[in-house]
């Protein structure tokens, strides 16, 4: 193989990579630091600006990045597919295809809702139960898709998947 070609596949690689760690940090950020405080602090008065302006752009920022990141799973798919690794891009079509599905079908029904104007706290404390709930969801499957990607990396370091 092309030195170039070898540079392509290990960008194209490196991009998955960052996109499961940026996938990681927000998911790790989102249960460990924010989620456990919303129940107490957010309230009717404050809770639009505490999650609609992120969320909305987080998804402006997730409709660039996961188109291209599904173009570069298949490339992973067709590099690997001859190699004992073609398991990962196989397990990042349900890896990525249910966060999304879980953002479009669930959580943008919930973010509509928060968008419309909440009335009541009781309504409110339900809907950041079953928002927090879906984003867990996505945190756990994410989570295991980061290092599904990093076994991968690690096991390209080893003699047995160096390309020649």
């Amino acid at each position: 193989m092309s030195p170039l070609k070898k540079t392509l596949i290990d960008l194209n690689n490196a991009y998955i990579f960052f996109c499961a760690s940026v996938y990681l940090g927000l998911f790790w950020s989102l249960h460990f630091f924010w989620f456990p405080n919303y129940p107490r602090t957010l309230n009717l008065e404050n809770y639009y600006d505490a999650i609609i302006p992120q969320t909305d752009l987080a998804t402006r920022f997730f409709f660039i990045t996961i188109p291209i990141m599904a173009i570069a799973l298949v490339v992973m798919l067709v590099t690997e597919w001859n190699t004992g690794l073609r398991w990962v891009p196989l397990a990042w079509i349900p890896g990525l295809l249910i966060p999304v599905i879980v953002q479009q079908a669930f959580i943008e029904k919930v973010n509509n809702q928060f968008k419309e104007g909440v009335s009541d706290e009781a309504t409110l404390q339900q809907l950041l139960d079953e928002w927090m709930l879906l984003n867990d969801l996505r945190w756990i499957i994410l989570t295991l898709m980061w290092g599904i990607t990093m076994y991968f990396f690690i096991a390209k370091s080893k003699p047995r998947y160096q390309r020649t």
